[in-house]
């Protein structure tokens, strides 16, 4: 009985271990400041008969996500491709190897940026990311978001 009570509580204490470790990556604890660059973008439409269609292009987004606190879940941000934009309020969670950014507005629409730490995209304090946009307007407008958006690139850890 002894025996099986500790082969138990040794399985427990590396679950707990590995779960603890895996919810707080060294690399994006403590990070204060990203610098994201995207380059590929993936529009998202519907034709008029609701089917819906993805656009490839490329794309020339950077925002920096600036005062990154993941333990009180917030942050900063400024889109240095359109800084009149404003900067939402940004909640930020740090799960497993990944960290999220995410922005809210009063239309409705819903910004999320993954940062992906296990998956170091070079050396430096680089990581590969994407960022998607959630809007949808009934007219596409050019130069503003009026569909849904996904784009591609990295993020750069700075000081």
């Amino acid at each position: 009985m002894m025996r099986c009570c500790l082969r138990v509580a040794v399985l427990l204490m590396a679950l707990i271990g590995s779960t603890l470790h895996a919810q707080a990556p060294a690399a994006l604890t403590s990070v204060q400041r990203l610098k994201c660059t995207f380059t590929q973008r993936a529009l998202g439409t519907w034709d008029k008969d609701a089917v819906p269609s993805v656009e490839l292009t490329p794309a020339k987004l950077t925002m920096v996500f600036d005062a990154i606190d993941t333990q009180d879940g917030t942050a900063n941000v400024i889109d240095v491709t359109a800084p009149d934009a404003g900067a939402p309020h940004i909640t930020v969670r740090l799960l497993a190897n990944n960290l999220h950014l995410m922005a809210m507005n009063i239309s409705g629409s819903v910004y999320l940026t993954t940062v992906f730490a296990d998956r170091d995209s070079s050396v430096g304090g680089t990581f590969k990311a994407v960022h998607t946009r959630h809007e949808f307007t009934p007219t596409r407008l050019t130069g503003w978001t009026s569909r849904p958006e996904q784009y591609y690139g990295q993020c750069q850890v700075e000081k």
